[in-house]
Formats: C-alpha cells, structure tokens, sequence
C-alpha cells in the first residue's frame, strides 16, 4: 500500500529488545509494531480469559492502538481484551508512535491452529494493517484541517 516495511527478523531466532528499538530510531521510522501472541500464567483459566488487546505507552500512541484492537477484533473474531497502556521495552522508549499487539492465545487450540495457518497469519496481518491504514488516514485528516467522518 506504499509504506516500506523493515523487519527486525524473519524467522524464529531470538533478537534482544534494545537492538529493535535501535534499528527503528536508526531506520528513522515513523511507526513501530511489535506482534506477539499472548499467554497466560499457570491457575489462569484461557477460556474465560482469552482475546485480542493492544498496547502503547506514549500518549501519541493510543490513536493508532485503538483501530488496530478493534480490526484485530473484526478480523480475528475473537473477544476484545481492550487496548492498555503498558510500561513494556517496546513502545516505552520511542520517539515514534508505537504499538505492541497481542493477537490470539497460543494455548487455546483453535487460535494456535490459526496461528499456524497461512490464513490466521492473513488475517493477524489484515488486521493490523487495517487498524495503521486507519490511523494513517486519520492524522492525514487532522493535519490537514479536514472533518473527521462521523
């Protein structure tokens, strides 16, 4: 759609958290997402604690963090677990609006066969594109003085 993408990885190794954040301030990205898959600690039910949710920290985030969360929700059709501001290594230190998403619960069968599917992947990547496509469309809106749409 015209952004150009740059990945911290492309595969399952692990990269230590500074080093991201020094790639995207490096990279002198205007937009930083961290995709993860949630989890939950033993004694916690994931049946009954289960969903989609999306964090920021710097204020300037939380307008790119909620459409995101709601087209997780719309695209994912799983339970909205809401949109939270979190002290995490990812969006603290930015100077770009930053986002870190938590789209489905490994330990519940049916997400951690969508996730291991192409079209669970599709439709994780669907949704926070929608979500930034959105934020973007709504900034551009803002800054240029025009009406936000009801």
């Amino acid at each position: 759609a015209g952004a150009t993408v740059l990945m911290t990885r492309k595969d399952s190794l692990p990269i230590d958290l500074w080093p991201r954040i020094h790639f995207a301030d490096s990279a002198d990205a205007d937009l930083l997402v961290s995709i993860h898959n949630n989890a939950l600690p033993d004694g916690v039910n994931p049946f009954t604690n289960q969903g989609t949710s999306v964090y920021y920290n710097q204020p300037r985030s939380l307008a790119w963090a909620r459409p995101v969360e709601a087209a997780l929700v719309r695209r994912l059709g799983i339970p909205e677990l809401g949109v939270g501001r979190g002290d995490l290594a990812l969006v603290r230190p930015t100077w770009m609006p930053s986002i870190l998403t938590e789209g489905m619960f490994m330990m519940i069968p049916e997400q951690e066969a969508a996730l291991r599917s192409v079209s669970g992947q599709r439709l994780y990547a669907q949704g926070v594109y929608d979500g930034t496509v959105a934020f973007l469309k709504d900034r551009a809106r803002t800054q240029t003085g025009m009406p936000r749409r009801p």
